[in-house]
């Protein structure tokens, strides 16, 4: 049964390839290419890397985009609305912009691959102190991650991208930081610092705010450290400075990073669909 299904859809790719651009037969096999994308995933991704490893037709990239970006709309409309929406989910839609193959729940499996990974280490950690320092430990030494000094190209954005590759923004690592923390109970975030994105560990009874700079291998800051930053800045301090990034904030920041890049390739079928997500999240 799973070996037909997969070979109904490599036809269907096959016959995307054939069709003329934007004529009736297109928009049908477009349709069920939707449907194939909501209702069987796992099997359209196992044709892709198998039968299309090497080379993936033009016309089946440009569907599964178009696609995908279409529903992100609504996504980010009912991500929008909710009182107190997750960051995961936020990731999983900046995600789905670079890549229509991710899924939720791709994420999902490889942060909880990292958790299960990193559980024994913070197990004997006393303080926020001590578990943002095992954080840094973990990613950027047992795990290798790597993070970019600038962004290129909008793929080193994604966070679906960043698990796998394992080298990203700074961004991405911050994100990082914030939910596998949260997966062990730990209040974490992402505050931007004029700027400079770092991680941010709420203060336990009696401690002051620790940071990590994802930039410079996790490098642990102290309050007084960021407010040596923002007078060097020449800024004046604030304490916006050192608040946490609400959800949508942060993929708003996701987005605006984007925008950036493609404005400087002047991209403007992927620029219209991300305005089009940053008025939805702005009203």
């Amino acid at each position: 049964m799973q070996k037909t299904k997969r070979e109904q859809i490599k036809a269907l790719i096959h016959l995307l390839e054939g069709e003329t651009a934007g004529g009736a037969g297109a928009e049908v096999l477009r349709g069920e290419l939707a449907r194939v994308m909501k209702e069987q995933p796992q099997y359209l991704h196992e044709v892709i890397t198998r039968d299309f490893r090497s080379s993936v037709p033009a016309a089946l990239v440009t569907a599964m985009e178009e696609i995908c970006w279409e529903e992100l709309a609504g996504a980010c409309g009912r991500f929008t609305a909710k009182i107190n929406p997750d960051l995961e989910e936020a990731l999983a839609i900046e995600t789905r912009f670079v890549n229509p193959a991710f899924t939720s729940a791709d994420i999902a499996a490889e942060l909880d691959l990292l958790a299960l990974t990193l559980r024994p280490l913070l197990i004997t950690c006393n303080g926020t102190e001590d578990i943002a320092r095992t954080l840094g430990r973990f990613f950027f030494r047992i795990q290798g991650f790597n993070v970019l000094s600038c962004s290129h190209d909008i793929k080193d954005i994604s966070f679906g991208r960043f698990l796998q590759k394992k080298q990203g923004s700074s961004l991405c690592m911050a994100s990082l930081y914030a939910v596998l923390a949260a997966r062990f109970g730990v209040e974490a975030g992402i505050v931007d610092m004029a700027g400079r994105v770092l991680a941010y560990f709420a203060p336990q009874q009696g401690e002051t705010p620790v940071f990590a700079d994802p930039a410079d291998k996790g490098k642990l800051l102290s309050l007084a450290d960021c407010r040596k930053y923002i007078d060097a800045r020449g800024l004046e301090w604030s304490w916006s400075f050192a608040a946490p990034l609400s959800s949508r904030a942060a993929l708003r920041r996701f987005l605006g990073n984007m925008i950036f890049l493609l404005n400087k390739l002047r991209d403007e079928r992927r620029l219209a669909y991300l305005r089009r997500y940053m008025d939805i999240l702005k009203n």
